[in-house]
């Protein structure tokens, strides 16, 4: 039997039991014209690296210079034996200036040195330059000073001077000066023969009644007078064989004054 042939009550009850057929299909089926939900990758266990004794690449050291080893770099570190730190604050070009150079004469005759007027204080005076200038005792406090009392007419003191000058000016940086005190008035030979030899002592003229106070019989005549006045080595008249003594009095004066 045909579908035609069928009767229109037969024809509604049939459609009727088929409608709620195709909704239940329609409710129970799958989801297929919707994008399932992506679901999220599981979180996978942290992985613990194996223990090395390399440091991360985030705090890796600093590169140092591959020829220098590490040793190399320690031993700069350390002081050089035999030498001592500078101390905290100090200068190290006022430390180089007072550090005392080597001494110009080896041979020191001990019996030099110990005429009249050692470790008593070097006569105050007040005197002109050559050259014009105001010099006195006490503007040389604070300096190891060679006193030198000589003149243009003394042929020992003309030997004698260009070897004190030549010592001084070995110690100046450390503050040794030479001050030459001529008996001479006037500055025209004593100019001369400063130019003549390059002497750069501090040279004072008319220090004739000086002398006198000093009583020494023969010229020239010299003390080494030490940064407070005070003379630590008298020389009567010209001994070349005592310049070493000299040397030596004027190093351990300066010495002292470091301290």
């Amino acid at each position: 039997m045909t579908f035609k042939q069928c009767p229109k009550l037969h024809v509604l009850i049939a459609i009727s039991l088929l409608a709620p057929a195709c909704k239940r299909d329609a409710s129970e089926a799958p989801e297929s014209t919707a994008a399932p939900e992506p679901e999220a990758p599981p979180v996978a266990a942290p992985v613990e690296a194996p223990a090395t004794d390399a440091p991360a690449p985030s705090e890796a050291p600093a590169a140092t210079p591959e020829s220098t080893p590490p040793s190399d770099v320690v031993a700069s570190a350390e002081p050089t034996p035999g030498s001592e730190p500078a101390a905290p604050g100090s200068d190290p070009k006022a430390a180089s200036a007072m550090a005392l150079p080597a001494p110009l004469h080896a041979k020191v005759d001990d019996s030099c040195g110990r005429d009249a007027g050692v470790g008593t204080s070097a006569l105050p005076f007040a005197l002109k330059t050559a050259d014009g200038k105001d010099i006195s005792m006490a503007s040389l406090r604070g300096k190891v000073v060679l006193l030198n009392f000589w003149g243009t007419w003394c042929k020992p003191c003309l030997k004698e001077l260009p070897e004190f000058d030549r010592l001084i000016r070995h110690y100046k940086k450390q503050g040794a000066v030479l001050v030459a005190v001529a008996t001479d008035t006037e500055p025209e030979k004593v100019l001369e023969f400063a130019k003549e030899r390059k002497i750069s002592a501090k040279l004072v003229l008319g220090g004739e009644e000086l002398a006198k106070k000093y009583d020494s019989p023969n010229f020239p005549f010299s003390f080494v007078v030490d940064d407070k006045g005070t003379i630590r080595g008298s020389y009567r008249s010209y001994k070349p064989e005592c310049i070493g003594k000299i040397e030596q009095d004027i190093r351990t004066s300066l010495e002292q004054k470091k301290r």
